[in-house]
């Protein structure tokens, strides 16, 4: 199956600084987007420690016999194992580094990625970056937010669309460097030819909600993932441009 990809991050039309990283690694199948968070650009450093740190652990484990920094899940596959235990150590080291700075500044990042598996994707998410899957010109997101108002979502005492307006909606439960352990949802998908993955920070998806995203997904059906890219970022900041925002899209074809 062939795999076409392209990355594309922007400031916006608020922010002075972009906090966001992201990977497209079509050699290696690995793809990531991070949204840093933290004073005195400490959120872009987290980020691009992550998509550092989690790129070089994935390429040399495939080739050389490095230390592990977890033991394997017994009923994850080794590409599950190797993404866990990259992100895992990711996490340390973004917490080290905070433990080695002030104790004012926060640091941490949010991650979301995909990691191909022969037919399959293994997909990690940590924090309220998404991802989503277009398959039969529908879209469906394949990701959870790790944030205070979806878990009351979850345990049903908010509503999603009250969750929508919340003034706390953005405050996130999980994140990569806020602590010595992490607790990733990791899960694999079974790929299709014509299937295309998004992968984004919130300052995308808020943006754009997920009719206008596939909407402007059809219209550029036949372009280059490119000038969809570069749409996608056009469409958010038409509606504000509030945030950074980085998309990385993976299509897949016969």
């Amino acid at each position: 199956m062939h795999i076409e990809a392209f990355g594309i991050t922007d400031t916006g039309m608020v922010r002075k600084n972009n906090e966001d990283a992201f990977l497209s690694n079509e050699r290696d199948g690995i793809f990531m987007v991070a949204d840093g968070m933290g004073g005195l650009s400490k959120g872009a450093v987290a980020s691009r420690m992550a998509i550092e740190t989690i790129e070089n652990f994935i390429k040399k484990s495939r080739v050389d016999d490095v230390t592990w920094p977890i033991k394997p899940i017994e009923e994850f596959s080794m590409e599950e194992n190797r993404f866990l235990a990259a992100i895992s150590l990711a996490n340390w080291r973004i917490y080290e580094q905070y433990l080695n700075g002030s104790p004012e500044v926060t640091m941490g990042t949010t991650l979301v990625g995909l990691l191909l598996d022969g037919e399959h994707l293994v997909m990690a998410n940590i924090g309220d970056s998404r991802a989503y899957l277009v398959r039969n010109r529908s879209i469906r997101q394949l990701t959870e937010d790790h944030t205070l108002v979806m878990e009351e979502v979850r345990k049903g005492s908010m509503t999603l669309e009250e969750a929508k307006t919340h003034p706390q909606k953005h405050v996130i439960n999980r994140a990569l460097g806020i602590s010595d352990v992490i607790e990733a949802d990791i899960t694999a998908h079974k790929l299709q030819a014509g299937d295309l993955y998004i992968l984004c920070s919130d300052g995308l998806s808020d943006m754009i909600p997920d009719k206008e995203m596939i909407s402007i997904v059809e219209s550029n059906r036949g372009n280059p993932l490119k000038v969809l890219g570069e749409n996608l970022i056009k469409s958010a900041k038409n509606h504000g441009g509030l945030d950074n925002m980085t998309v990385v899209l993976v299509g897949f074809h016969e």
